[in-house]
């Protein structure tokens, strides 16, 4: 048994930009570099990259690392699912082909406060915003949680919500959440073998269905803010980045 599997969810038909996973960033395609990162980890016993796209395999095979083909997911985490099927493990790490900036020690941080805390099934990363006009974004992903770190509500709008005179500073007091999960194998089953929550449809969160199910999702907070790559423009921006890490 392999204790901690890493699995990165990659497609080539992404809406935003199509073959993205496939993109250039210093030489090498999208997704080797955060399967690269992903190996970096001092946690990780195995690295998979799960794909429906052949193109995308042969891309990571040639890399050296391992490629799982899958079919047809409305998510990644339904895609991870697929590719875990007959893979024993403690913990299961979904790593996003489009992080590739995501430190490592990031990661390892995740695994090791699920092995500190038997009662937190999942665990995730969320960072202060820089600005009120960023905590505004629909695009960016609120996370409010209590004083424990335990998530109490994943979402788009901008909260906490405001009252007369109560305006202040309150978006400082919500995180953006960073799209990357720990999972113990048995949190991760639970959640495939529920069907989609309503909280989670209207807002398009799927770690809504698991916290809408009494699972414990735990939140730490990371100085780093990684810079995903959605779009041709977000690419250009983590190739400035990639030059930096290369210059250090």
């Amino acid at each position: 048994m392999a204790d901690v599997v890493v699995v990165i969810p990659a497609r080539y038909g992404s809406s935003r930009f199509v073959g993205k996973a496939l993109a250039d960033l210093a030489g090498a395609p999208l997704v080797v570099r955060t399967a690269q990162r992903a190996a970096a980890m001092t946690t990780a016993d195995r690295v998979l990259v799960a794909t429906d796209d052949a193109r995308i395999a042969d891309a990571v095979r040639t890399a050296g690392f391992e490629a799982v083909m899958t079919g047809e997911h409305a998510s990644g985490t339904d895609r991870i699912g697929e590719a875990m099927a007959g893979i024993d493990a403690e913990i299961v790490v979904n790593l996003q082909g489009d992080e590739p900036l995501l430190d490592p020690v990031e990661a390892d941080r995740l695994v090791l406060a699920l092995r500190a805390d038997p009662e937190v099934g999942i665990a995730t990363l969320a960072h202060a915003f820089d600005s009120h006009s960023e905590w505004a974004d629909p695009n960016a992903v609120k996370v409010v949680t209590d004083d424990h770190g335990r998530a109490l509500l994943f979402t788009r709008a901008a909260v906490p919500g405001g009252h007369p005179g109560g305006e202040g500073e309150r978006w400082r007091l919500a995180r953006r959440h960073v799209g990357i999960y720990a999972y113990r194998l048995d949190a991760l089953r639970r959640f495939l073998a529920m069907p989609p929550h309503p909280l989670e449809c209207a807002e398009g969160l799927e770690q809504l269905r698991a916290l809408t199910a009494g699972e414990t999702i735990l939140v730490l907070e990371t100085a780093q803010k990684p810079v995903g790559v959605d779009t041709p423009e977000d690419l250009e921006r983590a190739r400035e980045l990639w030059r930096d890490l290369a210059d250090d």
